[in-house]
């Protein structure tokens, strides 16, 4: 059976700083259509257009869906709204792949209790020899002396394992400002994280709207 989700929704800005939220099932080519001056007629005439970002794969019913919630929403709310749905689709795979790694562990028990049984079965029983009797000579009880205990062993308990803690970009952006007392710029920033000046910018905003960060001087942001 073909598998159906391989529409994406993808958000590009345009030349003049404007976003545009479309769908496809293939993001390269379109990207090349809308820089030719063959994909939407918004785009037309904002060329070139660079990629913000991109949701995950999705049947083509769910990226219209999403589509649709994106481009209802303000501007400076429309890459928020698409991180905040590859989020819930993150948190569903992870809960899917749990389970089917429980489902796993119990599958693997059940084998090894089939194999064992059918070892048992293919093993032929030992037949006994009849012991001859040997004459039994009359000599003097000795006592025999009572049986050392085995020692316990040391039950030796594992460490429970580390917990993995994803780091997002917001979240580096976030922590780089939070240790300016005295504010720091986008230029800063994009030296010290690698990311370029849009994705700054878009990361503040995101921090700014979930109220962790404000800019007392354009261009300058503190901790909130």
């Amino acid at each position: 059976m073909m598998d159906k989700r391989q529409w994406i929704v993808y958000l590009v800005r345009c030349s003049d700083e404007s976003l545009y939220c479309g769908i496809t099932n293939n993001l390269k080519n379109r990207l090349i259509a809308h820089n030719s001056g063959r994909g939407a007629k918004y785009t037309r005439s904002r060329r070139p257009v660079e990629l913000v970002g991109a949701s995950s794969a999705m049947t083509k019913s769910d990226a219209l869906k999403l589509e649709y919630r994106v481009k209802r929403v303000s501007a400076e709310s429309k890459y928020f709204e698409l991180i905040k749905e590859e989020d819930k689709m993150t948190m569903k795979l992870k809960k899917d792949l749990q389970a089917l790694k429980k489902e796993l562990k119990a599958l693997s028990k059940k084998i090894e209790k089939i194999t064992a049984a059918m070892q048992k079965l293919g093993k032929p029983k030992p037949v006994k020899k009849a012991a001859k009797a040997k004459p039994v000579k009359k000599t003097a009880a000795k006592k025999t002396p009572p049986k050392a205990k085995p020692a316990k062993k040391a039950v030796v308990k594992k460490a429970a394992p580390k917990k993995v803690v994803n780091v997002t970009a917001s979240d580096t952006v976030f922590a780089l400002i939070k240790k300016s007392k005295e504010g720091v710029d986008a230029g800063t920033l994009a030296e010290k994280t690698g990311f370029n000046r849009k994705k700054i910018a878009n990361m503040v905003m995101i921090l700014k709207k979930k109220g962790l960060v404000k800019s007392p001087k354009k261009g300058i942001y503190v901790k909130a």
